[in-house]
């Protein structure tokens, strides 16, 4: 666990990582930041889990920019943080640009920052 400074830090480079390897192509790489039990679930119903649907699921990922948010935190009691986020996803294939919220629950394992759950809110037009 790490101080007030070093758990932003921490945030920050799990989050960065999961753009820049999820944009690069590096699927293995990606679904390696979820934890041992970490679910992606997304506001279309999708449940994602495990290491081979996460490895699956980016590997199918649209090439494109994922562009986050600095990040809001809170550390919870039992050491995990919740952090929320916003993002735009530039598809680089169709040119469509999705924007909406990371809802994160992140939690240590090994020594290092883990997503035991992100929960993506795509913003649709009302």
């Amino acid at each position: 666990m790490q101080d007030g400074d070093g758990r932003l830090a921490a945030v920050t480079r799990l989050q960065a990582d999961y753009a820049r390897y999820v944009d690069g192509g590096e699927a293995e790489a990606w679904s390696a930041l979820y934890g041992s039990r970490g679910v992606l679930t997304i506001s279309d119903g999708r449940r994602i889990g495990g290491r081979e649907e996460l490895t699956a699921f980016a590997a199918r990922a649209p090439q494109g920019v994922h562009l986050q948010g600095v990040p809001g935190i809170e550390e919870r009691p039992d050491g995990d943080i919740d952090s929320v986020a916003p993002f735009v996803f530039f598809n680089a294939e169709t040119g469509a640009i999705v924007a909406g919220t990371y809802l994160d629950r992140m939690t240590w394992e090994e020594g290092r920052l883990v997503f035991a759950r992100r929960h993506i809110d795509i913003k649709r037009p009302a």
